[in-house]
C-alpha cells in the first residue's frame, strides 16, 4: 500500500515538468531538453523506487512519464517532428499516451487501468473501462479546445484525475449496498 509521500512523489515529474515550462522563456528547442529531461529523470527515479517496493503505479502518472521520456527521447534523437508535433498538439499528446497506457495495462496487467489488487464496488474490467473512457472523453475535449488554457488543458486533466479518483474510491467500497 502506498503512503502519502509515495504518491505525491510519483506526481513530482509532472509538477517540476510544468513548474519549469511556466517560468522559463520555451522559445528555442533547446530549451525543452531541460523540463523533459528534468521529469524523465524524477519519473525514472520514482518508477524505480516503486518498482522495487512493489508498488502498483498510477497509470495516468505513468502515461504521463511516457510521455516525457519519449519528448526527451525525440529531443536526443533529433527528431524534431516530434517535438513539434507535441507542440501543436499540448496536452493531446500527454492525454494521448495516458490513452495508450490506459489500453495496454487493461489488456496486459492484472491489475488494469485502474491499477488496484482487488475488485471492489465494479469489477476491474468495468473500472478500468469506465477509466479509460473518461480518457478519451479527456482528450476529445482537449483537442477540440486546443489553444485554450482552461477547456483544452486544465478542465480534461481534472475531469480525468476526478473520475480517477472516484472509481478508486467506489473500488475501496467492499460491494455492499448502503444501508446493508
Amino acid at each position: 500500500m502506498k503512503t502519502w509521500l509515495e504518491s505525491a512523489a510519483e506526481s513530482l515529474p509532472l509538477v517540476i515538468f510544468l513548474a519549469y515550462i511556466q517560468v522559463a522563456d520555451m522559445a528555442v528547442r533547446a530549451d525543452w531538453l531541460v523540463p523533459y529531461g528534468l521529469a524523465s529523470a524524477m519519473g525514472l527515479a520514482t518508477s524505480l523506487y516503486l518498482y522495487r517496493r512493489k508498488l502498483i503505479f498510477n497509470r495516468l502518472l505513468l502515461g504521463i512519464n511516457l510521455y516525457f521520456f519519449s519528448g526527451l527521447l525525440g529531443l536526443a534523437s533529433n527528431w524534431d517532428w516530434l517535438n513539434q508535433l507535441y507542440g501543436q498538439l499540448g496536452a493531446v499528446a500527454m492525454l494521448g499516451w495516458i490513452l495508450l497506457t490506459g489500453i495496454a495495462s487493461g489488456l496486459a496487467s492484472p491489475h488494469g487501468f485502474l491499477g488496484t489488487l482487488t475488485p471492489g464496488y465494479l469489477s476491474l474490467p468495468q473500472s478500468s473501462l469506465l477509466l479509460l473512457v473518461a480518457t478519451g472523453l479527456a482528450t476529445v475535449t482537449a483537442a477540440c479546445f486546443m489553444g485554450n488554457k482552461w477547456l483544452g488543458e486544465w478542465l480534461p486533466f481534472i475531469f480525468l484525475f476526478s473520475c480517477r479518483n472516484l472509481l478508486w474510491q467506489l473500488n475501496n467500497r467492499t460491494g455492499k449496498v448502503l444501508g446493508d
